[in-house]
């Protein structure tokens, strides 16, 4: 396990509260133009905090949601490929969750899947919230010139288009013609002005690439404000062991998103790095995060598919009271000590014997599973 640890963040503050560092391109002119974020951001705060000293209940400042895991593409090591694809949320339930979601406190939702741009009527929802601030992660296959200024209009939707290097890079993963289909997204996203960002995979044959000034400087000149790193985690069935990072490589790769935090004029988050102090304890984890997966079930993290609440059965402010999210927050699970970049993913044995003792669940395993209460 590599012991270089310096330059921790948390990552959602110091994107979103502590000064992104844009010096070029109007880039904090855009977030300014984001329908008052700062504002909201403030507001979720107080909320969080009112509630974890009135009522002791933790609520994260950000939830990861996929509202489908419908796919058009077939990644190489997605994780998640073995989730059932029925029984979908109802666009009025997660009407719903957004709304608890808001009143509780939270600020941001990170939505992904599947290609979220596959759920039918997905973008009004998210322009209905606009208190919340929603993190679209898409493939760019789906965006057109009309899904562009659908999402300009909105005021409260940053999408985040994946890409994974260079063209032969990101095809070789995502298929024939994807990097095509992100120069296209990102073109139609720059000429609608909108704060927008990248997101890659990173692996042990293109992490140079991703951490390269040549790659920066073209997110940039392409009109990203953002960029997300995060490692390949070996999840499912179509896990990939020999994608993984050695230790010198993520040192070196850690230390380059260093430098380009402090030279370049966007903003990069590292994950999981950035989500681990140097005692590599996940504070995602530890401060309440958690990801709510199509079928309503909510999981630690989408690295981890157990779950013991459906919010189809229960009330967001029960689920994120859960014995079984109580129970990893104070376990030995959330540390990590491995070359696997998420914590759960790597102490999979224990997160087992934490859901049998609670009565969770594997989310992968069927649609239709009954949870013990």
């Amino acid at each position: 396990m590599s012991s270089k640890k310096s330059g921790y963040i948390n990552v959602f503050e110091s994107i979103f509260l502590r000064g992104i560092k844009l010096n070029k391109a109007g880039g904090l002119k855009k977030f300014w133009k984001l329908n008052g974020f700062l504002r909201h951001a403030v507001y979720s705060y107080l909320k969080r905090w009112i509630l974890l000293k009135s009522k002791k209940l933790l609520v994260p400042i950000a939830i990861a949601f996929s509202p489908t895991m419908q796919c058009n593409l077939s990644c190489i090591g997605c994780y998640a490929a073995d989730y059932p694809l029925d029984d979908e949320l109802s666009l009025n339930e997660i009407d719903q969750l957004f709304s608890s979601a808001e009143k509780m406190g939270v600020f941001l939702f990170v939505i992904t899947g599947g290609e979220p741009l596959m759920r039918e009527g997905l973008l009004d929802l998210l322009t209905k919230h606009d208190r919340l601030l929603f993190l679209l992660i898409t493939n760019g296959s789906l965006v057109d010139s009309n899904v562009a200024s659908k999402i300009a209009d909105s005021g409260n939707i940053i999408p985040v288009v994946s890409i994974d290097g260079t063209r032969e890079q990101t095809d070789s993963r995502r298929g024939k013609g994807v990097y095509e289909c992100v120069e296209r997204a990102m073109r139609f996203m720059k000429d609608q002005d909108l704060v927008f960002g990248f997101s890659s995979t990173v692996w042990n044959s293109n992490y140079e690439t991703l951490c390269s000034d040549h790659f920066i400087d073209e997110m940039i000149n392409r009109g990203c404000s953002l960029g997300f790193y995060t490692e390949y985690v070996p999840i499912g069935s179509d896990a990939r062991w020999d994608m993984l990072l050695s230790d010198a490589e993520r040192d070196e790769f850690r230390q380059r998103v260093i430098e380009i935090r402090n030279n370049k004029s966007i903003m990069v988050a590292h994950l999981p790095d950035d989500e681990y102090g140097k005692d590599c304890k996940c504070r995602g984890i530890e401060s309440g995060c958690v990801h709510i997966n199509t079928q309503g079930y909510i999981e630690p993290c989408p690295f981890s598919h157990f779950s013991a609440d459906n919010i189809k059965e229960k009330s967001l402010e029960e689920a994120l009271r859960s014995r079984f999210l109580a129970e990893i927050r104070s376990s030995k699970a959330i540390y990590r000590h491995g070359r696997i970049g998420c914590a759960l993913a790597e102490n999979e044995e224990l997160m087992k014997e934490i859901a049998e003792k609670t009565g969770a669940k594997n989310t992968n395993e069927t649609s239709d599973m009954r949870l013990e209460t």
